[in-house]
């Protein structure tokens, strides 16, 4: 297969072209889904640059759709490869907001049958099961890449527990076969669960979601259940 171009490649080695690329992407005349997958990748990125998990300079590629994974970052570490994926649907979301349909998680052990934190994990599994099919291409693509991570987006729109969903997400995701992504990770909202897969997991927030005076802070998964407990 002869692959095209990538839509969009930048290199960037500081601050203000970090800025000046995202904008750039922002305003890009791309498909609906590309941009989808845009406003994911900046939430991510930016997150972890202000908990000092990624770092400048780097090369961003975004490749089209069926060529690849959505992105190729390159960083002193070696090219990785970010696929994103919507976990929920804007109908799901609308189903999630209609109170009898949700009361608050109280206790870990009060899992009942298509509460929130328990529809989200299991639509997560569906997708990263989808993805995992799919992964081999990706690197068919990109020979180059050393990794590829998967992204999943929730619109965060419902208070869900953050350790029940935590504790379902783990447990779901222990169970898939043959996983292949070197990370797996989910945006809700202004929460990202970093690398849920891994035993580096973590709870982080987006920088201007909590008070100057709480940043850098940042949640241990694995002290979060235990608390919880």
């Amino acid at each position: 297969m002869t692959l095209r171009r990538p839509l969009f490649f930048r290199t960037i080695y500081d601050e203000a072209a970090l800025e000046d690329c995202f904008s750039e992407l922002i305003h890009a005349e791309l498909s609906e889904q590309d941009k989808i997958e845009v406003g994911c990748l900046i939430q991510y990125f930016l997150i972890l640059k202000h908990y000092g998990l990624q770092r400048l300079p780097v090369d961003i590629s975004k490749h089209r759709q069926g060529e690849g994974p959505d992105f190729t970052i390159c960083d002193h570490l070696g090219l990785f490869g970010v696929e994103m994926t919507k976990v929920t649907t804007q109908d799901y979301q609308v189903w999630l907001k209609r109170k009898k349909n949700y009361r608050a998680i109280k206790s870990m052990d009060d899992y009942m049958d298509f509460r929130p934190e328990q529809r989200v994990a299991e639509l997560a599994l569906m997708r990263v099961m989808r993805k995992n099919y799919k992964i081999h291409n990706y690197f068919a693509c990109v020979h180059e890449m050393d990794a590829c991570d998967l992204v999943l987006e929730e619109d965060g729109d419902c208070s869900m527990n953050i350790d029940v969903l935590v504790e379902l997400l783990q447990e779901k995701l222990a169970g898939v076969k043959g996983q292949k992504f070197r990370r797996i990770s989910m945006i809700s909202g202004s929460v990202l669960y970093y690398a849920i897969n891994t035993c580096d997991a973590e709870i982080m927030y987006a920088p201007d979601a909590i008070p100057a005076w709480m940043k850098p802070q940042r949640t241990s998964i694995a002290g979060a259940l235990q608390l919880s407990h």
